[in-house]
């Protein structure tokens, strides 16, 4: 009896090292494959590290995450075709120990700085101008994020479906001038039934502990940028805060789109191209995907 149970842990053991052997061999194999040389050059190259988000106080901007390429992956999806492709390599992203994601109780200043990028953002308190505005945007060709007031987006439905027609994305300004916690909600589901678009943003000129609070109980983040454009302050004034990651806001009104083409002449003199909200606060470190 104890003869036999030798011999079936023999054979146990041998099964066993046959598997790890012969999974060793493949591996060897593997990374002898000029494939996966060239996926491995490209990756000591390519692997990024992660970037925290900068807090201070009561104030965030966003960090960034790290990418690495997913080796194995890429190998596989190489390896189906017989031939190396640049997109068809697999990443992997590794959040920083700091992230905004769920910081909600933060006021978010700007953007990271990974891109060359500012975002141009107007709060519509006003109907009126809208259609100024708009018309100068896509004439550049330049997709933006708008706060529209919730009186607005119930009595102008036509004027905020040409905003997102356009590509542009709507947010919340609160109701009749004001952020109240019992219309925030109500003012949500108008903006995603018409945009289909999740509104998580808030939009602050000062800081305001109570609608901080309040927009962060609804999951939604509070942006409180220092380059803002209105009766008060023109582009001349705001131009020495320019710089990679800016949210540049204008209060919408009759000299808007007169300061918006002397801040965009200036932007696009210097490279810095455009992002909604969605995508200039985003902490995504890997490239997009390109559709094979």
């Amino acid at each position: 009896m104890l003869k036999k149970s030798f011999q079936i842990i023999g054979l146990l053991l041998l099964i066993s090292f046959s598997f790890f052997y012969t999974e060793k061999v493949a591996m060897v194999v593997r990374n002898q494959d000029p494939l996966m040389i060239k996926i491995q050059e490209y990756e000591e190259v390519f692997n990024n590290e992660s970037v925290d988000a900068i807090i201070t106080d009561n104030s965030i901007i966003p960090g960034i995450n790290a990418c690495i390429v997913d080796t194995n992956q890429s190998y596989n999806n190489m390896k189906r075709v017989g031939s190396y492709n640049e997109n068809m390599i697999e990443y992997k992203e590794i959040k920083p120990k700091l992230s905004l994601e769920k910081t909600y109780d933060k006021y978010i200043l700007k953007g990271n700085k990974k891109g060359f990028e500012v975002a141009l953002v107007f709060k519509v308190k006003d109907s009126r101008f809208i259609l100024d505005v708009s018309k100068f945007l896509q004439k550049k060709g330049i997709k933006a994020s708008f706060f529209v007031d919730g009186k607005i987006i119930e009595n102008d439905t036509q004027n905020i479906y040409m905003l997102i027609d356009n590509g542009n994305e709507i947010y919340n300004l609160g109701y009749d001038n004001r952020y109240d916690k019992d219309l925030i909600v109500w003012t949500n589901n108008m903006i995603e039934n018409i945009s289909h678009n999740i509104p998580k943003y808030c939009i602050l000129s000062k800081e305001n502990e109570e609608v901080l609070n309040m927009c962060a109980r609804n999951k939604m983040y509070t942006i409180k940028s220092d380059i803002e454009i209105n009766y008060s302050s023109t582009f001349n004034t705001i131009k020495p805060k320019i710089e990679k990651g800016s949210i540049i806001v204008f209060d919408v009104n009759d000299k808007t789109v007169e300061e918006l083409s002397k801040t965009v002449l200036f932007l696009n003199s210097r490279g810095y191209t455009y992002n909604v909200l969605s995508e200039h606060l985003t902490e995504k470190g890997c490239p997009s995907k390109i559709k094979r």
